[in-house]
């Protein structure tokens, strides 16, 4: 991925020729083929480049088209490129900035709606003096913005848009208590004060002293596609998915994919076998040999040898979370989030090893299938009140009454039920905060939680934008690209319109995916029902590392507390946290150490 960074004084006055500096020295790791800056009397543009596709390579930016007044930073890929290449009547070597710029040209800010990838992007109306900025609808490439005074700084990640201060900036108190909640704030708070991130779908104009937000785009959450048979299901799905998977392997360097041995990255390597044939497709996947209940070189050798992929395995027993906590690669813009950071960086460094520079992945693909929780209210909206029963039947058989009612499938009934009645929306139940926080840490967060983060919202919505932005600082230090084809927006689109028994039905997950991949996917790993669990490494990782998290959790100049009950903590954790390798027992104390660590580091 590119970067960019961009400085605008909105009062008119020249900016100091070092504007740039300090903004562009924090996006360096994203500039593998160099930067070019350019500063235009009041406003000031730098970009980091990173070549990924044919038609980019060579190309300068800021971009500036000869007779156009538009100066454009641009960092993304666009997928519908040959349908804009036609309503434009432009070549086919036409540059994805380049392209940017004629449809800017010819529809105004009326063609972010129509551009299919993801992308971020500022262009600068020298005309008009107005400035403007948009994010992808699905928040695949990242943008943060912050001002001081009449100076304006627009960034592809948020430390180097607070680098209008030399000193690390204020820690925004909301922000944290979203971060200890588990939530993403739906205003583009950031952890840092003064720093907001622009949210997917929207474009930010500025022009002189007015600054304007919009939504130029949509999700039409109330579309349903209904088909006659599985078959038609399965049938559009993989056609939307082979599509998105084509428009991702567009590289000029060689193309990988990350790959386990669950459903969602075997589905896409796959795919992209079948696409790359004859040449072989590499992939890299992590093993294991002291914890075999977390190996899946089963499921991984089993698609190397139906589709001849190059598989490249990783040996990972000795890299368990915390071991080595302060030698961790550091992001000055988020606490790490993933446990397993040092697994993956063996992985990104093996890839670049052997010469990739752009990976797929089978990222986001569980939340493509969040709303399998509504297959049975959707079975019942669609009349097929004899599957419902059978399937009823089976719950209430297998766990029994109590447990049935308490399911989630049984509450997700209630709700859309309770939403029918006049006026029931008022009277559903408020998500309360959980229960870890502190009093003041649920003072910060929404009355409601429950209002911003419901099942088809969430796959469209911001913490999955924001968990590919974080990961887009680890993968670029590598020189490497991460593409997810399942956050395209046709297929987040096509996926969000399906009933949910098309997503989840008669205990197997993913029905859709399992249908589509019929005599493509492996049967091993095609009909399997649980997925592998890293539950015991990450164990094995807390029992060895306890005395690091602890002096990390027991430092005077913690401020976790703040924001988490050390009298919910510490008895869970001493208790606890040692047999247990998920949910919040684990969870909450990760989040904590990654907290002050990160504070450590930025010198907060």
């Amino acid at each position: 991925m590119s970067a960019f960074a961009v400085i605008f004084e909105r009062s008119g006055a020249p900016l100091q020729p070092d504007a740039l500096e300090r903004p562009m020295e924090r996006l360096r790791h994203r500039g593998p083929d160099g930067s070019d800056t350019l500063r235009q009397g009041r406003v000031a543009f730098g970009h980091w480049r990173f070549w990924t596709t044919p038609e980019e390579v060579g190309e300068r930016q800021p971009l500036r088209l000869a007779g156009l007044p538009y100066i454009l930073v641009f960092d993304g890929r666009l997928d519908n490129r040959a349908e804009l290449l036609a309503a434009l009547q432009l070549e086919r070597t036409t540059s994805d900035a380049a392209l940017v710029v004629q449809a800017f040209d010819r529809w105004g800010r009326g063609c972010f709606a129509r551009f299919v990838g993801e992308f971020a992007l500022v262009i600068f109306d020298e005309t008009r003096g107005e400035l403007t900025c948009a994010r992808d609808p699905l928040g695949e490439r990242s943008l943060f913005h912050a001002s001081r005074g009449t100076l304006l700084a627009v960034a592809s990640e948020p430390w180097a848009a607070a680098a209008l201060e030399a000193s690390p900036p204020a820690l925004s108190e909301s922000a944290a208590a979203h971060y200890f909640a588990l939530r993403v704030p739906s205003d583009g708070q950031t952890l840092f004060e003064g720093v907001r991130e622009l949210p997917p779908a929207h474009m930010l104009t500025v022009n002189g002293g007015t600054t304007q937000l919009h939504r130029y785009w949509e999700p039409d959450l109330s579309r349903k596609i209904r088909f006659r048979s599985n078959e038609e299901y399965a049938e559009g799905f993989r056609a939307l998915l082979e599509e998105s998977v084509g428009c991702r392997l567009r590289s000029t360097q060689p193309v990988g994919i990350l790959m386990s041995g669950g459903l969602d990255s075997t589905s896409v390597a796959c795919l992209a076998a079948r696409m790359s044939a004859p040449a072989s497709l590499a992939s890299v996947s992590y093993v294991f040999d002291e914890f075999p209940d977390c190996d899946e070189r089963p499921y991984i050798n089993s698609v190397a040898e139906m589709h001849g992929l190059r598989s490249i395995q990783i040996p990972s027993d000795d890299l368990w979370p915390y071991r080595g906590w302060r030698g961790w690669p550091h992001n000055p813009s988020w606490p790490e989030g993933n446990p397993y950071r040092l697994v993956k960086e063996r992985a990104f460094r093996r890839a670049r090893e052997e010469g990739l520079g752009v990976m797929l992945t089978g990222g986001f693909g569980d939340e493509l299938y969040s709303a399998g929780v509504d297959w049975l209210a959707d079975l019942l909206a669609d009349g097929r009140f004899r599957d419902a029963a059978r399937e009823m039947g089976a719950y209430l058989r297998a766990g029994g009454l109590r447990w049935t009612l308490s399911a989630d499938f049984t509450r997700r009934l209630a709700r859309r039920l309770l939403d029918a009645l006049p006026g029931g929306r008022s009277l559903r139940r408020r998500a309360a905060p959980p229960e870890w926080l502190t009093p003041y840490a649920r003072g910060l967060l929404p009355d409601d939680l429950s209002s911003e983060y419901g099942v088809r919202e969430n796959l469209l919505g911001l913490l999955s934008a924001q968990g590919g932005s974080i990961e887009a600082f680890h993968t670029s230090r590598h020189r490497l690209e991460f593409r997810h084809p399942y956050r395209d927006r046709r297929l987040v689109e096509f996926a969000a319109a399906l009933p949910g028994y098309q997503l989840y039905f008669h205990g197997y997950y993913k029905i859709v995916l399992r249908n589509a991949m019929r005599g493509i996917l492996p049967e091993k790993i095609r009909t399997r029902r649980i997925p592998t669990s890293l539950v015991k490494f990450f164990s094995h990782g807390i029992a060895r590392e306890r005395e690091t998290i602890r002096s990390n959790l027991e430092s005077a100049s913690a401020r976790w507390d703040r924001f988490v009950r050390p009298d919910w903590m510490r008895p869970r954790w001493d208790a606890e946290v040692s047999r247990e390798g998920d949910g919040p027992h684990a969870l909450v104390p990760w989040l904590c150490v990654a907290f002050e660590t990160w504070r450590d580091n930025i010198g907060d």
